[in-house]
């Protein structure tokens, strides 16, 4: 289990590592500044800590007696110092528990970072599709403002009516909108990245998608490498194996526990001093806390066998749903390439060849179009994201 946990750390750094400077670099940023992480961080090494806490030993036990007996007895006092000794195979039994606990700890930590990266990777995903967004919003106002233009000429030399102008603004003041609305939404996520990267500014090029995450061309074999590093499900892999762990010590604390000291009494004519051994039997509570850890294990095991299950179908379910994504995002973006006609549109209307009302038709078309292409690219992402999440 151990090798499982080293192996989906090792293989979360790689995939970090091969997407520096871009996502990549964020993501290991929020991984270091983000405060909720550092809480987690801090809440495993307190967990640990209290484990290993319960593990010491009980401490010894000291006595002192003092008792009077009058003048002819004369006064008397004992003194006993005791200490209690575990099994070797019971100590043994606690050491590897002990272990177990502190993976358990380590795994929690693992669940909560990725549940925070994937947050911020997904803001960042969001924030690539909404300055792509701006960007062909840019050039759409260009034109727009263009056309407003040409028409406020065209006036002048009275080739062209106040209608239309007016069309042409109404055009331009829809596409400001749009932008403004667009502003409000990146300055959103702007703030979102920089919450998650401690209230620090976010180094973050929102230029392009990480193009080096790729959909896997084999779901099964895939999946056997992602169910070996998904740290919920090794936490309910490992938490049957805590159980067991109890399971063993509990059976092993059921035999006598044995304890030695020294003891000394003192009389006023006598001295008496010599070694102490004990036996405790637990007679009456051994039984029931067996039966209690081997109905934990039962729980766990059936909590390991649907956390499996669930897990496969959830993956099944994204990984579908991403394939569907990605062909919906390169068919439109490939049907987009080929009835890209802005310029045409804007030459011919400028020239009288189609009229502002036609014009006005085909270019929001295509932009609607076009909105629509970078939302399926963005939705792919986002579905690969929530996909490839186990490995972050």
């Amino acid at each position: 289990m151990k090798r499982m946990i080293l192996a989906a750390l090792a293989l979360s750094a790689a995939v970090l590592c091969r997407a520096q400077g871009t996502m990549g670099d964020a993501l290991r940023q929020i991984e270091e500044n983000n405060p909720w992480l550092g809480a987690a961080r801090a809440s495993v090494e307190a967990d640990i800590l209290a484990n290993r806490a319960e593990a010491v030993p009980d401490g010894p036990e000291i006595e002192f007696n003092y008792l009077l007996g009058g003048q002819e007895l004369g006064n008397r006092h004992d003194v006993r110092v005791s200490q209690s000794l575990d099994m070797p195979t019971l100590t043994g039994m606690r050491r590897r528990r002990l272990s177990t606990l502190e993976d358990l700890a380590s795994l929690k930590y693992q669940a909560c970072r990725q549940e925070v990266l994937l947050e911020a990777k997904k803001a960042c995903i969001d924030l690539v599709h909404c300055t792509a967004l701006l960007s062909e919003l840019g050039t759409h106002l260009g034109q727009a403002k263009s056309l407003v233009e040409a028409f406020e000429k065209r006036i002048k030399a009275g080739d062209a009516t106040v209608l239309d102008l007016n069309k042409a603004k109404v055009h331009l003041t829809s596409i400001q909108g749009q932008i403004s609305r667009a502003e409000v939404e990146r300055q959103n996520l702007l703030s979102c990245l920089r919450s998650l990267n401690g209230g620090k500014e976010l180094v973050f090029d929102p230029g392009s998608y990480d193009l080096t995450e790729d959909l896997p061309a084999d779901f099964e074999a895939w999946y056997e490498e992602a169910s070996k590093c998904d740290p919920s499900l090794l936490y309910a892999r490992m938490a049957v194996e805590a159980g067991k762990s109890q399971l063993s010590i509990d059976k092993a604390s059921r035999l006598p526990e044995m304890s030695v000291g020294y003891m000394s009494e003192i009389r006023t004519a006598e001295k008496f001093r010599g070694v102490t051994v004990g036996l405790s039997l637990p007679l009456w509570n051994g039984s029931a806390k067996v039966k209690q850890s081997r109905a934990r294990v039962a729980a766990a095991q059936a909590e390991s066998a649907a956390a499996e299950q669930r897990f496969y179908y959830q993956l099944l379910s994204r990984y579908n749903s991403a394939s569907a994504l990605k062909e919906n995002s390169e068919m439109m973006r490939a049907a987009l390439r080929e009835t890209d006609n802005r310029d045409y549109l804007f030459s011919a209307q400028a020239k009288g060849e189609i009229s502002m009302v036609d014009y006005l038709v085909e270019t929001d078309l295509y932009f609607e179009t076009l909105q629509q292409t970078l939302d399926a690219e963005r939705d792919y992402r986002i579905a690969l994201a929530e996909l490839n999440s186990v490995k972050l």
